[in-house]
């Protein structure tokens, strides 16, 4: 403290507080020079060696303070935390692997329990010492659990043994311990090795042992590219009614074998149902198995310009093709297409296969197809009354019914169709009023029962439709509405009907 500050007022920077410095407020105090304090703790900060360090030659100084080691608060490095995560996640993804891929048709299918308990060890060991390298300070806890998890893998393949026998290897096991069939067809043996089918063998058994009516069919695709597989199987499950169980197992070269499971079609109908697929080959009906050559080119779609061009001559024959696809997006595209052509040529087959589709219950843009089909149909009839059964099964579900459903029902004139619009038009008046005065005077009968209804929507509705379709009955019914009706709206729409139908009956 300098001494000219004594006896002077000064202030505190930290309370504000003013006072005087006096000898009362100082504290004195020996100086201390670098080096006077003898603590141990001092030594970790040190710029130069200690000159009076003792000597470590003959013994080992041992300091006795408790002391913390500063390295134990330093935060990890970059690499250690990427080693950490990489450990656990090898781990965990051979993990998964052994437990979801083990199945029929995994990605360890054909694998043998030795080489997956190898390859589930050496990913124990991977990750452990990756784990160690990351967590310097505990090792001996990582060390521990790495253990564990190691032993936790490689058992898990003695568990799970499913699809541990190498492909082709299991049927022609099976075969040769059953000379008499050897005898009688050795090339099936040959056969069954090649194709692998011992997952359709052991759906078969399955679904005998569960006593199910339903069988299981081998499709063995030959020549088949990778981006047109769940294409094929989705058609395969939509048309045969399937089990989504069904899947592949490959066979290299291109080739597949798909176990489709869980089907009541018989082989010459599957045969016939797969015909879009390709080639058929052959029909291995003690396998039983389908052999079929897939022509890849049937999944390409044709040229965009070709299929909207409707002046070129291949217009209609190409739009065709694109119905008969089996991929639904194409053929949504082609019935949009349609629908706003002229029917000049192929009118018949593309009516039949428009047809087709609409009682497909994959199928979920039949409003576009009863749109082409007003447009395609040539002889009223057929087109419409499957539009209605179709309406009246969506109805009994409680699902939504497209009005070019109906509106088809109504063009083609079928008797029954007042029933379902009759539900519908209770439902919502207004979106369907306009089809139910499309009826004409058959509609008559089904609207009468209505003429005391309470709802004033459906009254409204009522009495306009009345004005279209009605006869000397609805008159009848309007006069009655007339003199309850206490609305000056309802009472006017009554007029305009009643005036509507005296103009018509007139005539």
């Amino acid at each position: 403290m300098a001494e000219d500050l004594v006896g002077r007022p000064v202030e505190c920077g930290a309370c504000e507080n003013r006072f005087r410095i006096t000898e009362n407020v100082i504290i004195r105090g020996r100086k201390v020079y670098p080096g006077e304090r003898n603590d141990r703790r001092l030594d970790f900060f040190q710029r130069v060696p200690i000159a009076n360090a003792p000597s470590t030659d003959d013994f080992v100084h041992r300091y006795d303070d408790n002391m913390t080691d500063p390295s134990l608060f330093e935060p990890s490095t970059p690499q250690r935390i990427i080693a950490g995560v990489m450990g656990v996640s090898v781990m965990l993804l051979i993990g998964m692997f052994l437990i979801f891929g083990a199945s029929r048709g995994g990605v360890l299918d054909g694998m043998v329990t030795p080489n997956r308990m190898v390859m589930a060890g050496f990913a124990g060991v991977l990750g452990t010492a990756l784990l160690l390298y990351a967590n310097p300070k505990v090792r001996k806890k990582v060390l521990r659990i790495g253990i564990l998890c190691t032993v936790l893998l490689v058992s898990l393949p003695l568990f799970l043994r499913e699809g541990s026998t190498p492909l082709g290897e299991g049927a022609a096991v099976k075969k040769i311990e059953t000379p008499k069939k050897i005898e009688e067809a050795p090339e099936l043996i040959e056969l069954r090795s090649r194709i692998g089918t011992q997952p359709l063998e052991e759906e078969i058994n399955r679904l005998k042992a569960e006593g199910s009516t339903r069988n299981a069919v081998g499709l063995w695709l030959r020549d088949l590219r990778e981006q047109n597989r769940f294409l094929i199987r989705d058609y395969v499950l939509r048309v045969t009614g399937a089990d989504p169980q069904s899947h592949y197992y490959p066979r290299g070269g291109g080739d597949f074998l798909m176990v489709v499971t869980g089907i009541t079609t018989s082989m010459d109908e599957l045969v016939e149902l797969c015909k879009p697929l390709g080639q058929m080959v052959k029909v291995y009906s003690a396998l039983p198995v389908v052999e079929i050559k897939v022509r890849n080119e049937n999944f390409v779609q044709n040229s965009i310009e070709k299929l909207n061009n409707k002046a070129d001559p291949d217009y209609y024959a190409l739009n065709l093709v694109e119905l008969n696809s089996i991929d639904l997006d194409r053929i949504e595209k082609a019935v949009k297409r349609l629908m706003e052509s002229s029917p000049k040529i192929l009118r018949t087959d593309i009516t039949r296969r428009l047809i087709e589709l609409l009682v497909v219950d994959e199928v979920d843009f039949k409003g576009e197809i009863c749109s082409a089909l007003a447009v395609w149909s040539q002889s009223p009839g057929p087109a419409g009354t499957i539009a209605l059964n179709e309406a009246e099964k969506l109805v009994a579900k409680d699902i939504e019914v497209p009005n070019e459903m109906i509106a088809l029902a109504v063009k083609e004139g079928i008797a029954n169709v007042t029933g379902v619009l009759d539900k519908l038009w209770q439902k919502n008046p207004t979106n369907w009023e306009s089809l139910y005065a499309d009826v004409g005077p058959s509609a008559e009968p089904a609207l009468l029962v209505h003429v005391g209804i309470n709802d004033d929507g459906l009254r409204r509705s009522l009495v306009r439709i009345l004005g279209k379709v009605g006869g000397s009955d609805s008159q009848q019914a309007l006069e009655s509405m007339r003199v309850t009706a206490t609305e000056p709206e309802l009472k006017i729409l009554i007029n305009n009907s009643l005036a509507a139908i005296r103009a018509r009956t007139s005539q």
